[in-house]
This record gives C-alpha cells, structure tokens and sequence, in this order.
C-alpha cells in the first residue's frame, strides 16, 4: 500500500541520519584517545606564549612528565572522552544532513554525491552550531591543561565546571572564548571540504564506480591530511582561543574580549605569539583526524545500512 512505502522511506531516511550519528559518537572516542597527549602539550605551550615556562616541545613534554608523570599529558580527558563522541555525533550527523539538504534543493536526491561547494557550505554551517556544545567542554579542558599542580585548583571536570559556574556565571564564565571556539569551527569547511576532495581522488584510484565507504588505509590518508588542512586554516585563532579560556578565572578578565586577546599577544610575542605551539599541534593533526575518519568510515561499514 502507498501509505506502507511511505512509512517504509522515513522509517530509511532517520535509520540512515542516525546511523550517521552513530558513526560520529564513534570517530569522536576515536579522536581524543589518539590525541589527546598532544593536545595538552599544544595549550600548555599557547597558554604560557613565546619566552613562557617552556623552551620548547620537547621541553614542554619533559617537565610535564617529570613532575606530573605520564598522567599528566591526560589530564583534562575526561570530559572531552565523555562529550566528543557525543559532540561528533552531533558534527558529523548534522554536517552529512545539512549536505543532504542542499543536495535535495538543487532537486538532486540522497543517493547524488554532493560538490565541493556544498560540502564546505554545510561544514560552516554546522561548525557554528556545534559551538554551542563545544565551547564549555573547550573550557573546562583548558582549565585543566594547565594546571600544573595536581594537588590543588580543581578537582576533575565536573568541580571546574561547578567552580567556574559558582564564581563567574555563564557567559563570563562556562562561555568565555565562544567567539573563537566559533570562528574556528567554522573553519571545518577546510576539514570537510579536504576530506571530500582527497577522499574522492582515491576512491577514483582504489574502487573507482563505487560510492561506498573507503577502504581503511585511504580513510586514514584522507583524516589525516584533513586535519592537518584544518589547523593550517585556523591556527591563529585557536591560539587566541586557549589563552582566553586557559586565562585566570578572576572577576577582572585578562583578555577583555578577542579582540584584545589579539591585540595583547601581538604586543608582548609579536607575530610568532599566534603560532606557539604548532609543532605538537601539526604532529598530532595527522594521527588524530586519520583516527577520526577511520573510526567513522569502520563504524558505517559495520552499521546495517
């Protein structure tokens, strides 16, 4: 009965978003235990800028491990473990259904393989939304990134979250630096947009007239040189994010807003300031996203489509 074909294709169309979602909780776990080493040696070094407590990343990483031990290149995972997958479900199920959306209105359907153009439209798009939920998780891990004595400050993520709620309200407070978790999330349009064109190079190569999921090594190729596309295109301004958000939690900010973040890291670093900490950054890019990617394109091969 036409009324049965009808609920048979929407009962299709949310399996095939949610399995997106899914995919997406995925890539997300898959993200922050490849890099989230890295990551601590990134804002540790943004934190202090140019000429701060570290010489260097070898430095940064030797006096991390020395005083905090291995434990200290994880701190602050707790939150990003339990809330990436969930912010990457978000992100990648909302950036595929924004694309299907713009593919549906220039009166293609879901099985058309969107264009670039739509693509990198859909990843602003939906970089902007998912700030709303990154920007407290954001910072709550800076917070705990640099602090370096494990036996005072805050507790875990929960007690930071509390505290800084307690002292500083909301927008002062668990929102402090959404400008540049925006800004650079919006940048995702390198992310996407990178994946898409060297993921369909391959594919053209390894199973050309095929549309399925990639094989695993060219997943991996492809998420890597995605994120490290990613950082190339917003680098700056995540250096102007973690200073802000990893700045002390006193009435008085340090930073008035972005703009003065700027205009303060120019003064006392100059232009190299806004690229403090790049290298551990540039490293962890690849590792990271390829299991990203890799984590979503397994997880969509294993979903029943």
């Amino acid at each position: 009965m036409p009324g049965s074909l009808e609920e048979g294709d929407d009962r299709g169309l949310a399996w095939t978003r949610l399995r997106r979602f899914i995919a997406g909780y995925v890539s997300g776990g898959c993200l922050v235990l490849a890099g989230h080493p890295f990551d601590t040696i990134k804002v540790r070094m943004q934190a202090e800028g140019k000429g701060g407590k570290f010489a260097g990343v070898y430095d940064c990483v030797k006096t991390t491990v020395r005083h905090e031990g291995i434990r200290g290149l994880y701190k602050g995972m707790g939150a990003p473990l339990l809330l990436t997958g969930g912010v990457n479900s978000i992100l990648f199920g909302t950036q595929f259904n924004i694309v299907s959306e713009l593919v549906r209105r220039r009166g293609g359907t879901d099985a058309d393989q969107p264009s670039l153009t739509e693509t990198m439209t859909a990843a602003v798009m939906s970089g902007a939304f998912i700030s709303i939920f990154v920007t407290p998780m954001e910072g709550i891990k800076a917070r705990l990134q640099v602090q370096y004595d494990s036996g005072r400050g805050y507790k875990g993520p929960v007690d930071c979250a509390k505290q800084v709620y307690r002292k500083l309200g909301l927008a002062n407070g668990i929102y402090r630096g959404w400008l540049p978790v925006c800004m650079s999330r919006m940048s995702n349009y390198a992310y996407f947009g990178s994946y898409f064109f060297i993921s369909r190079k391959l594919a053209h190569y390894v199973q050309p007239g095929e549309t399925g999921p990639l094989p695993p090594w060219a997943a991996l190729v492809a998420g890597g040189s995605s994120g490290v596309c990613y950082w190339l295109s917003c680098y700056p301004v995540d250096v102007i994010k973690n200073k802000i958000m990893a700045s002390p939690d006193t009435l008085t900010p340090t930073y008035a807003n972005f703009r003065d973040a700027c205009r303060q890291v120019y003064q006392k670093e100059g232009w190299r300031g806004f690229f403090v900490g790049f290298t551990p950054c540039a490293i962890r890019a690849f590792p990271a996203n390829a299991a990203a990617f890799l984590g979503f394109e397994v997880a969509m091969r294993l979903l029943p489509q």
